[in-house]
């Protein structure tokens, strides 16, 4: 009776509570964070941390929203319905998902049904035997609750790989969108410095026959003229490729039949230079690293009580028959056991042991892949936030130089109406406008490539706000 009650309360405590089992909690997940090395040996500037506490639902993303076209937001959609690594991974995300359910069912009780025959051959006899047999791990330690709270946090981290993926993916299409309108641009402007090359050969041409001009002018205006042209087939290439990238990005098949919108957009939006500490927390590769701490928690705590001693509860309920046709009324011959046993571990040469200090070794390595990430990110940001502000001081240096040279060009054509200047010099200067408009088709793509970084390294998570 006693022995009954002992065991009825072992199972009730067992169920109701573990008693080595610890939750990840965040106060235990800072004091691991508070552990690296790494985040040791950096300080966070005063300007990060005077924005930790603001709302980061209160920071404005209009200055990343300017960019998003309808155009672009469907190429985006797209992209994220069909780009293939974001197909593949979430296959693996599902995989992830069902191992959950399989940690899951080592808390309860496994059943199983066993049915064997056997002869004697010496005497002649049959032997049967049909079983229902239970047995079941009491998760006394939380070793059974660790390993599924492991493999949970797993999911969590590798949910967030795939969000961070998707953003990749989504960031790579804006980049090859803005690309494909830069490159447009840039065939423009090449076949505009082509015609006005030819107008100079024209020119050259006439000059050579008054005696002005030399035969070598006019060879070294065709020599750049093949130049420019074979250049011009060149970029056309690169914009083939361009857009060919951008539709296996999307999920389509490279043909080189995607075209974009041809303008960009005006800038209007100001980038802010401060951002809330909170934003950065919320990226998806801190957050990935943030579950894999949970996970290696977990582990740890798993591989310590794999060195405790585990009890087992088993019952069995069936039928053993010397004929084998006596097992067809179960209870003819029924057999009821139930039972339970004690294991512990004695001596393994110590590889339970090396088992911890390699889950804690590996555990150490994740707090410190993850103070990495977070130093990462303010890297990314940091940069991000230099290279906008020096191409938006390039930008501004270069329209001054373009309308400099526009009034200079106008300048030159009323010096020709008046007969102080030829169309020579008006050619050479019109060609160095097209040249800083290239300049300058460079800076706007690069201006908005960076946006698109700057906005990747805050976690791109402010778009649906």
């Amino acid at each position: 009776m006693f022995k009954k009650i002992g065991i009825a309360g072992l199972i009730t405590f067992s169920l109701s509570s573990c008693i080595g089992y610890k939750s990840a909690a965040p106060e235990r997940m800072n004091v691991l964070k508070n552990t690296s090395e790494i985040k040791g040996n950096t300080k966070i500037p005063d300007k990060w941390i005077q924005h930790k506490e603001r709302d980061s639902i209160e920071f404005s993303y209009q200055w990343m929203k300017e960019l998003v076209s309808p155009e672009l937001e469907s190429l985006i959609q797209e992209g994220l319905d069909h780009n293939a690594d974001i197909v593949i991974s979430k296959e693996k995300l599902h995989q992830i998902e069902l191992s959950m359910d399989i940690a899951g069912s080592n808390l309860y009780p496994s059943v199983n049904a066993l049915a064997n025959t056997s002869n004697n051959i010496v005497s002649g006899s049959q032997i049967g035997n049909l079983q229902i047999k239970s047995s079941w791990e009491i998760d006394l330690w939380g070793k059974n609750k660790s390993a599924q709270m492991s493999i949970i946090s797993q999911y969590y981290s590798s949910a967030f790989q795939q969000k961070m993926l998707e953003q990749s993916i989504a960031a790579m299409i804006a980049k090859s969108y803005f690309l494909n309108i830069a490159g447009q641009y840039q065939e423009q402007k090449i076949t505009q410095y082509i015609a006005a090359t030819d107008g100079l050969k024209n020119i050259y041409s006439i000059q050579n026959k008054i005696g002005i001009a030399n035969s070598l002018d006019i060879s070294n205006i065709e020599a750049e003229i093949i130049l420019l042209n074979s250049y011009l087939e060149k970029v056309k290439n690169a914009n083939s490729q361009s857009r060919r990238n951008l539709e296996i990005l999307c999920g389509r098949y490279p043909e080189d039949l995607l075209k974009v919108n041809v303008e960009f957009s005006p800038l209007m939006q100001k980038v802010p230079s401060q951002f809330p500490l909170s934003i950065l927390e919320k990226r998806s590769d801190i957050m990935a690293w943030q579950f894999q701490i949970e996970r290696s928690f977990y582990d740890v705590q798993e591989a310590k009580a794999a060195r405790l001693p585990s009890i087992n509860i088993s019952a069995g309920f069936g039928a053993a028959e010397t004929n084998v046709a006596g097992i067809s009324n179960l209870f003819s011959n029924p057999l009821i056991r139930v039972g339970s046993g004690l294991t512990t571990p004695i001596f393994n040469g110590g590889k339970l042991k090396k088992n911890v200090e390699i889950k804690t070794s590996e555990q150490q390595q994740v707090i410190e892949q993850y103070s990495k990430s977070v130093l990462t990110a303010f890297g990314e940001v940091e940069s991000a936030l230099a290279n906008l502000s020096s191409m938006d001081r390039q930008n501004s240096l270069q329209q001054d130089a373009i309308l400099t040279l526009q009034k200079n060009i106008e300048l030159t054509k009323k010096q020709i109406q008046v007969g102080n200047n030829n169309n020579l010099a008006l050619l050479q200067k019109q060609r160095d406008l097209i040249k800083k408009e290239m300049n300058s088709i460079d800076l706007n793509l690069q201006q908005r490539v960076e946006r698109v970084n700057l906005y990747m390294a805050l976690g791109a998570n402010g778009l649906d706000q």
